[in-house]
């Protein structure tokens, strides 16, 4: 089966508003056939800023059911290889990064963070702070703040009858990131 892309934009509205809008879109995805390639694939566009992309990918290798990857397209992160897909671990690096190479622009950052928590629109073009990757290359901070946004919507999906986005926000506070 083909890899299906497609376009998503987030509502507005709050965190169960947004979260039972983005299920419903998943809920249209043709059924798959079997594994491997006859799994349909879909990949979400979901925002893009200065020549970066964010998309999602399903299904997952972890098959949970409603579980999706956070993509940056245009530049990779790394441990032992080369990935598109952040951890919670390289957004706290990339954060930490952000607050030592722009102490005077984080305040705008944890704003920025907080806002994206609490499900409100947001403007980030305002924001002029930049982290290092892992080759020491600047790259806008936005790239972080988006994936972070999505990132809150994977655990939203997937741990909503937890504590769903307070796990990661815990993360970033816990760090003294926010």
């Amino acid at each position: 089966m083909p890899t299906y892309t497609c376009k998503y934009r987030l509502p507005s509205g709050n965190r169960s508003h947004k979260r039972q809008a983005l299920i419903s879109c998943f809920l249209n995805e043709e059924a798959g056939i079997g594994r491997g390639d006859e799994a349909s694939r879909y990949q979400y566009n979901v925002e893009s800023y200065e020549g970066y992309g964010i998309f999602l990918k399903r299904p997952t290798q972890l098959n949970k059911g409603f579980d999706f990857t956070v993509n940056v397209q245009g530049m990779y992160f790394k441990k032992n290889r080369r990935y598109s897909n952040p951890s919670h671990n390289d957004i706290f690096e990339a954060l930490v990064c952000c607050r030592d190479e722009c102490p005077e622009e984080y305040d705008a950052v944890k704003s920025a963070i907080i806002a994206i928590y609490e499900c409100d629109d947001i403007d980030l073009s305002h924001i002029e702070a930049f982290f290092l990757d892992y080759e020491g290359r600047q790259r806008p901070i936005q790239i972080i703040l988006l994936a972070i946004k999505w990132l809150f919507m994977e655990q939203d999906c997937a741990y909503w009858n937890y504590s769903g986005r307070q796990m990661l926000f815990d993360g970033l506070a816990e760090r003294g990131l926010v």
